[in-house]
């Protein structure tokens, strides 16, 4: 019996099928390789450590497909897993520094105003997160989503109240953007990052980053403010983008669970 496998990324040109048994042993690699990259928090300080372990496993993976299929399976886990570890990825950890403002118990719908919509702000330092981040409020929230590319045109790009400004100049650009836009809130976000080194052999670059979160409503008032520090690693390969948008929004409205920002209204969840 032979398998032939499409899912996993295979090194470009080449076409590779192997048996049932060289099958179980990439997967347990693959398993092992996704336990390393999100429960361990060494890689981010230490990418050597992780290298050995990466390296060590690739061996015995190897070994066995080689006693079990012969040359060409051990031939084909060793150029997989290879692949794999050159390829580029993120992992995201836990929020840091989290607030949000409490709601106002009263029943006065002009202090407590539904919020419906929300334009998100082009990511300063990571243009792609910005893009991520309407991503999962247009997936898992009830909000229309104004995108970075539609507030962009409504903002000049000199504007230098960004997110790096204090808090009245976020509030002054917030009740702009509100106001041209027409939406509720605007998220305001930048992306900041330490200079990347070399990590897994000279394989990859590995750097931290923190992605800074700012919602403003109309009315220039800062509802919530969060950090999310993620690890970046570039490699020869590129990342898979669907990965990282379902990791991105698994970390997210996890955290808006556990801070109650659908129940306060500010990110109202979807009803599954």
């Amino acid at each position: 019996m032979t398998v032939h496998l499409a899912v996993w990324r295979v090194p470009k040109g080449v076409t590779y099928s192997a048996g049932p048994n060289c099958t179980v042993f990439f997967s347990l690699f693959m398993k092992f390789m996704t336990l390393t990259r999100t429960f361990d928090a060494t890689p981010a300080r230490d990418g050597n450590r992780q290298g050995w372990m990466c390296v060590m496993t690739l061996s015995l993976v190897v070994t066995g497909a080689f006693l079990l299929q012969g040359c060409v399976a051990g031939a084909w886990v060793a150029a997989m897993a290879v692949d794999t570890m050159k390829s580029s990825h993120i992992t995201f950890w836990p929020f840091e520094q989290s607030w949000v403002a409490p709601r106002d118990r009263s029943n006065d719908a002009m202090r407590n105003p539904k919020v419906t919509s929300i334009a998100i702000l082009p990511v300063e330092g990571d243009q792609e997160m910005g893009a991520r981040l309407a991503t999962v409020l247009q997936q898992e929230t009830t909000l229309r989503v104004e995108s970075p590319s539609t507030v962009r045109a409504a903002v000049a790009e000199t504007d230098s109240r960004s997110a790096q400004a204090d808090d009245n100049d976020r509030s002054a650009l917030a009740k702009e953007i509100t106001r041209d836009l027409r939406v509720d809130t605007v998220l305001v976000s930048r992306v900041t990052g330490s200079p990347s080194h070399p990590s897994d052999w000279g394989w990859k670059a590995e750097g931290s980053r923190r992605l800074y979160l700012y919602l403003v409503n109309h009315d220039g008032r800062l509802l919530w403010k969060d950090q999310l520090p993620f690890t970046l690693v570039t490699g020869g390969t590129p990342q898979l983008e669907a990965s990282v948008q379902v990791d991105l929004a698994y970390h997210v409205m996890r955290h808006v669970k556990k801070l109650h920002l659908d129940e306060l209204g500010y990110l109202p969840k979807k009803i599954s």
